[in-house]
């Protein structure tokens, strides 16, 4: 049975130390009043917290001015606030590359680099600023947090000590260096440490906690709880009080206490697997099988991956006798783990009892096959991460839980774009978000009568009554001249569509190409049409209320022939190229082009066409999006988070939302 898992370290958060003054220096004369004007207005919007607006405007200025030294670094600390820290380090090391001399770039790059868990060149960046800053006690101090991450206890224990020298009130200074202390055993000089943390700031609930482990450890068992006690005043919304409380009960034996303190943590913060495992493991040891298989349970839903909740569910089954149920929880965990010995082992027990001899005898075998192999094997980090990684459990111990469709972010993949039409005095800037020069000149020529522009699903426009514009398109109907008979041919084809008249569009578009063979815009538009309307089949015949996704399979009555969906969506995809073909520089072709490509499950394909995209207009934020969640889908998450940094930088808000899941 796997052992009581103890409370995990948890770092206090290092708040960015912003030495703006040595940047300012690095500045010309005569950067231009567009530049201080949009950095000014950033600095503004870093002090409210509006982040994405900062870096809008820091883009501008470093258009500008690119050797806007602290244009890069604002947009540097904006991205690292929202969690962008890839984003951060190159915009720092942009920085340094024009102030080699910054401390700050050095210790700030240090910090975003510590916060994407690359802890050895964040200590090397800490040990450049040293040198520019050697009395800059908050370096020391960032140094020490790194060094506490990989485990280099005496190396974090020298920095914290030059960090007290240069400012002997330094709370993070003293907590550090007891935390060090604490894994290096040194238990008195610990909890030496936490208590002058607690005499500069007695609200430090962490100090009490940590002092607590430090004291149980040190066989101080009622200290402890007082401390645990403590800190839970602090902050009784906090379930890690309770934890650490329950934890030491369970060490002493004390189980009834133990479990009263993991209901606590439970109460406070239901998807705590880590709780639930260790409730779990009290439960056992007092013969509540059924107890504990429930809460083993709850694990596996928490962290469906995790294979110590599996296993030990199996054991729990095997307990209760309900051998069937073991061998379906030893499957999962071999699944998960097939170098797992120990479940080869038990699963050829229970299959035993429930007299599958053979199937007994494979799996003995196997498992010392598995033994063997183990006994054998050479140290591998991979292979030790993705053991950590199968052993995590979830435990959040200061948020709240949330309905999950109120803490849910959205992810969706920015849907096709196509031409629409609007009475060219009703235009508004959403109708201008993605104007091109191709329609720029089209509506300029056609003297704006009616106003065609590019939009997609997910842009909020201004409703005008159908019936209004089919007036107006009777009317232009009637013209004679050639250049407006092709301008009406494509204003019908589109109103017809914006009344869900798919057919009749898709025969208006046929008519138009058959007369002007080289008219792009006719091509483009009849492509989304016609996926649009394969979209709204499948909806429709799906029975569900959404449409297809990246990645998604069809789901469909009629068009669940994978090989007739193709052929649809090749024919959507060389109707897109064929607008390139008069048009080549019209990017939302192969915008459209990439997102055809995930559909037929092209992904490399799909990037290709995002990235001409890419080329074409490099500050296209919804290209680099979309290539972002390709490239998640093809489990690429480094090039993913890449994007999605881009994404954000240029506007995509909703891609920092992401990149907290997916880029940590």
């Amino acid at each position: 049975m796997v052992s009581l898992i103890n409370t995990e370290i948890y770092f206090c958060e290092v708040r960015l130390v912003l030495v703006l003054t040595i940047l300012l220096g690095t500045l010309t004369l005569q950067a231009q009043l567009s530049t201080e004007k949009y950095v000014s207005l950033a600095r503004a919007d870093l002090e409210d917290q509006n982040f994405t607006l900062a870096i809008q405007r820091l883009n501008f200025a470093i258009k500008a001015s690119p050797y806007n030294v602290e244009a890069y670094f604002l947009r540097a600390m904006a991205k690292h606030q929202l969690n962008d820290y890839q984003g951060a380090i190159m915009d720092y090391s942009h920085c340094i590359r024009l102030a080699p001399t910054s401390s700050a770039a050095y210790q700030n790059r240090g910090l975003s680099r510590a916060k994407s868990g690359d802890n050895a060149k964040a200590i090397e960046d800490f040990n450049r600023s040293i040198k520019i800053d050697p009395s800059n006690y908050f370096i020391y101090i960032n140094k020490a947090y790194s060094q506490l991450q990989i485990k280099d206890y005496e190396g974090a224990i020298a920095s914290c000590n030059r960090a007290i020298s240069l400012n002997e009130y330094l709370e993070s200074g003293y907590l550090f260096r007891g935390i060090g202390n604490a894994e290096l055993k040194n238990l008195d000089l610990a909890i030496l440490d936490y208590t002058n943390t607690l005499e500069i700031n007695p609200k430090n609930d962490e100090a009490y906690l940590r002092r607590a482990i430090a004291r149980n450890e040190n066989l101080e068992f009622s200290l402890a709880i007082e401390d645990c006690d403590s800190a839970i005043a602090i902050d009784s919304t906090s379930s890690m009080g309770y934890f650490v409380k329950a934890n030491i009960y369970a060490e002493r034996l004390d189980y009834d206490r133990a479990l009263t303190n993991y209901d606590k943590v439970i109460d406070l913060t239901p998807n705590n697997a880590l709780a639930y495992f260790n409730r779990a493991n009290v439960e056992v040891r007092q013969n509540e099988y059924t107890k504990a298989a429930l809460d083993y349970r709850q694990v596996t839903k928490i962290n469906p991956d995790n294979i110590l909740g599996h296993f030990n569910l199996a054991l729990t089954y095997h307990k209760l006798g309900k051998h069937e149920l073991a061998i379906k929880s030893y499957d999962k965990t071999i699944e998960l783990y097939p170098e797992m010995e120990d479940a080869w082992f038990n699963r050829a027990f229970a299959k035993k009892k429930i007299g599958d001899q053979e199937g007994a005898q494979f799996d003995y075998m196997k498992g010392n096959e598995i033994r063997g192999e183990n006994q054998s094997k050479i140290f591998n980090v991979e292979d030790a991460n993705l053991l950590k990684k199968k052993t995590h459990l979830d435990a959040d111990f200061y948020r709240p839980n949330f309905n999950e469709e109120e803490n849910q972010i959205a992810v969706y993949t920015i849907p096709v774009f196509e031409i629409k039409e609007t009475d060219y005095k009703s235009v508004s800037n959403s109708n201008l978000k993605y104007n091109i020069k191709l329609l720029t000149t089209y509506n300029e020529g056609n003297a704006n009568l009616p106003f065609f522009y590019l939009s997609n699903t997910l842009l909020q426009e201004d409703f005008i009554k159908p019936e209004l514009r089919k007036t107006a398109l009777n009317e232009a109907l009637n013209g004679t001249n050639n250049e407006l008979e092709k301008r009406n041919w494509l204003w019908k084809a589109v109103w017809l569509k914006s009344n869900f008249d798919y057919n009749n569009s898709i025969a208006t578009y046929d008519s138009l190409i058959a007369l002007y063979p080289d008219f792009s815009l006719a091509y483009f538009n009849k492509a989304s049409t016609q996926f649009d309307l394969l979209e709204l089949l499948l909806k429709l015949e799906a029975g569900s209320g959404s449409l297809i996704e990246l990645g998604e399979d069809a789901k469909s009555a009629q068009l669940n022939d994978m090989q007739t969906l193709t052929v649809q969506l090749k024919g959507i995809e060389e109707l897109y190229l064929k607008s390139l073909e008069s048009s080549p520089d019209f990017y939302y072709a192969w915008f459209n082009i990439a997102i055809v490509r995930s559909e037929l499950k092209e992904f490399n394909k799909s990037i290709d066409a995002y990235t001409k995209v890419i080329k074409i207009n490099p500050d296209f934020a919804e290209a680099y999006y979309n290539r972002a969640l390709t490239y998640l889908y093809i489990d690429n998450s480094k090039k993913a988070c890449a994007d999605f940094s881009k994404a954000g930088e240029l506007g995509l808000s909703n891609a920092y939302e992401v990149m907290k899941m997916y880029c940590k």
